[in-house]
């Protein structure tokens, strides 16, 4: 019996070193809660010391590469960093970090996948480095319209000190505003909340705690399964901003935000047989247009009684709507009867 127990221990499993990878901060003041550094889309180096640890908690001689990350944010810099005899310093670039941001490094194997060598999967991870939330037009500015700058992110805004007032409200969420910063500065977003919004969140309504996986929906941000708190206060609303141009830097900065159109045209050409009567009958959104440029406008539950299928060629005193993108188009979306003013039935020649 004693020989089979013997024979039937399994082998024992050779350990593959790093165990252990201790990653610190070298001379860099890493802010705290109470004193954040700035929120930055820029990249920021970050200088680090590494060394490496064997299972016992012994300095261990590491050849190797080891792949940094941070969380939250991103890394600019090198996705890979070489370690010679268990030793590395050096900077990390990293940017969008917010709230504590932690850098990390782990073994998962070589940049070189050639290289033969097994990963041992120890982790490092430094202190926390505090940064600021960003605001909403910190995290919405970007040269990418169907992205932002914490796309992915559970999101914090940073709201407590700033003025971000409800500024409409749909079946599914309600949008925001931070009229700290000027209009058209991508200062306003989308909050998804899934179904009518609690009462407390009224247009006007100051939001002092906004959390949310941040999203981009069709091309369009939205913050999604939302923390909200508010203080009570109630905020005046901003006027539409009125569009004269439909540039999409001048409409993503928009993006969120109520505007009007004044004098807007349905084309004639709305009929059916058209590609946007066809648009219209499948997603319910009509072409507005005016100057050189087109908007979609999406009215059909919040404005049953105004019917655009039966005004091609008409002018449309003023429309108000919600800016959002769907893909290339961009589309206001009515928020209720009031922000249409639509003439008499029937085609109404411009300067009339």
């Amino acid at each position: 019996m004693l020989f089979l127990l013997a024979c039937s221990t399994p082998p024992v499993a050779e350990r593959i070193e790093p165990a252990f990878i201790e990653v610190t901060l070298d001379g860099l003041a890493p802010g705290t809660r109470e004193a954040p550094l700035p929120f930055t889309t820029s990249a920021m180096e970050v200088p680090v010391s590494v060394r490496t640890f064997d299972v016992h908690g012994d300095p261990y001689a590491f050849n190797g590469d080891l792949k940094p990350k941070v969380r939250p944010g991103l890394v600019e810099s090198e996705p890979w960093i070489s370690v010679t005899d268990g030793a590395w310093s050096g900077s990390i670039s990293i940017r969008n970090g917010f709230g504590p941001t932690r850098i990390w490094l782990t073994d998962e194997g070589d940049k070189d996948e050639d290289s033969g060598r097994e990963a041992s999967w120890g982790a490092g991870v430094t202190e926390a480095l505090w940064f600021a939330s960003p605001t909403i037009a910190e995290f919405q500015a970007t040269d990418d319209p169907e992205t932002n700058q914490l796309a992915g992110e559970f999101a914090t805004v940073r709201a407590s000190d700033r003025q971000i007032v409800v500024t409409a409200r749909s079946a599914a969420g309600f949008w925001v505003t931070d009229i700290a910063d000027a209009p058209g500065a991508y200062n306003s977003v989308f909050v998804y909340t899934f179904s009518r919004p609690d009462d407390a969140y009224a247009v006007g309504a100051r939001i002092t705690l906004l959390t949310g996986i941040d999203q981009e929906y069709l091309a369009s941000t939205q913050l999604s399964f939302p923390t909200l708190e508010t203080d009570g206060t109630m905020l005046e609303v901003p006027e539409a901003f009125e569009l004269t141009g439909c540039a999409d830097d001048e409409m993503e900065g928009l993006e969120g935000t109520r505007v009007r159109v004044s004098d807007g045209e349905i084309a004639a050409t709305f009929v059916e047989g058209s590609e946007d009567f066809a648009d219209f009958q499948q997603y319910g959104q009509w072409p507005l247009t005016f100057g050189s440029c087109t908007l979609y406008v999406e009215s059909g539950t919040t404005a049953p009684d105004f019917e655009p299928s039966t005004r091609a060629g008409q002018v449309i005193p003023r429309v108000e709507g919600m800016v959002k993108q769907i893909f290339d188009k961009w589309v206001l979306v009515v928020v209720d009867a009031e922000d249409i003013e639509a003439a008499a039935s029937g085609p109404t020649p411009r300067g009339h």
